[in-house]
């Protein structure tokens, strides 16, 4: 069984790889942690998508589309997939996928 907090810090780690990947940033670490991911960072509908679709299939979760779009920062995406990911932390369910998938 992990850590929690350290599985927290390795999907924090994760998800700011997949992000600067999009916004093309040189540092995951030096990503703002609060700034809006659509208004700020310009993550645009097309590569808000392709975020989704990494998220899940980078770290194995599915994340409901309502959550996705509520989620505008880096910190609410990482506390987003956090919580998915927690099941698996204590040993619980395994990957989930998305209908159709």
């Amino acid at each position: 069984m992990h850590n929690p907090e350290t599985a927290a810090r390795r999907a924090e780690a994760r998800v700011r790889a997949i992000v600067a990947r999009l916004v093309r940033a040189e540092h995951p670490e030096a990503l703002p942690a609060h700034a809006d991911l659509f208004m700020t960072m310009g993550i645009s509908l097309p590569a808000a998508l392709v975020l989704l679709v990494s998220l899940e299939d980078e770290l194995g979760v599915s994340i409901p589309d309502g959550a996705f779009i509520e989620a505008r920062t880096v910190n609410a995406l990482v506390a987003l997939v956090a919580g998915l990911m927690a099941p698996r932390w204590r040993g619980g369910a395994s990957r989930a996928t998305r209908p159709g998938r």
